[in-house]
């Protein structure tokens, strides 16, 4: 079986909503909900908080959790992953982004099962379908990642424009003309991958879009996308935290 190393990359100075990483959860930060979904992954070996923030590392190292200081130069979370890795011996490196709350561990299992009997898999995540409850909400949302993909299972693109466009939208509901997939943000990846993800310069698309998967797709890799049927909160919000309360 693999080796696989879990690294959960943070920093404070969220944009849409700051210092979420620390916020108060149930009286535990938010981090440590990622952290023990990844935790409870049974082929996950190792488990790391990545961050060039002290007080996010204190935090950790209180709960339990183990922690490797980056430096700042990172420009997300991938690049903050390989920074981490760079001296670690291990196969398969799994990026838990730090604001998902509801991952169940079984998932994160059954893509590096997936991932250890077929090695032409080097890139994959995870995304949910966008459900009936709520769905404008989400699929309008900027903050809300879109993924299509393929007959294949692979990711032809991500957006926070609800791809595919709609011709004669109004003809009835979007939810009920395409199924559309929520991005969900956990990545795996293959360790001589995350090299390759290095070398490659940020792209146009992943610049104008702000998300870090674009620069496989950009330099021609393959995403395979695995859906799961649990619903994950992205946590955004202080209104998405009262949303995730509930699954906790």
């Amino acid at each position: 079986m693999a080796h696989v190393t879990a690294i959960i990359p943070a920093r404070l100075d969220s944009k849409r909503f700051s210092r979420k990483i620390l916020y108060p959860v149930k009286g535990k930060p938010l981090i440590y909900y990622v952290w023990h979904a990844a935790m409870q992954a049974r082929l996950v070996d190792r488990v790391f908080v990545a961050t060039d923030s002290d007080e996010i590392g204190r935090t950790v190292n209180n709960f339990g959790g183990a922690v490797i200081l980056t430096s700042p130069k990172p420009r997300n979370g991938t690049e903050r992953v390989i920074e981490a890795v760079k001296g670690l011996r291990t196969d398969i490196v799994v990026n838990l982004q730090g604001d998902n709350i509801n991952l169940p561990g079984k998932d994160i299992d059954r893509v590096i099962e997936m991932m250890t009997s077929d090695p032409k898999i080097q890139f994959a995540t995870l995304a949910q379908p966008i459900g009936p409850r709520g769905w404008k909400d989400k699929l309008y949302s900027p903050n809300v990642v879109k993924v299509i993909i393929n007959a294949s299972g692979d990711a032809l693109w991500f957006s926070r424009y609800p791809i595919p466009y709609l011709k004669n939208p109004d003809r009835q509901p979007a939810i009920k003309r395409y199924p559309y997939l929520e991005h969900i943000g956990v990545y795996f990846f293959r360790k001589k991958a995350l090299a390759a993800y290095r070398s490659w310069e940020r792209g146009k698309a992943e610049a104008a879009e702000s998300l870090e998967q674009l620069r496989i797709i950009e330099n021609g890799g393959k995403i395979k996308v695995f859906l799961t049927s649990t619903e994950v909160i992205s946590v955004d919000s202080v209104a998405a935290v009262k949303k995730a309360v509930r699954h906790i």
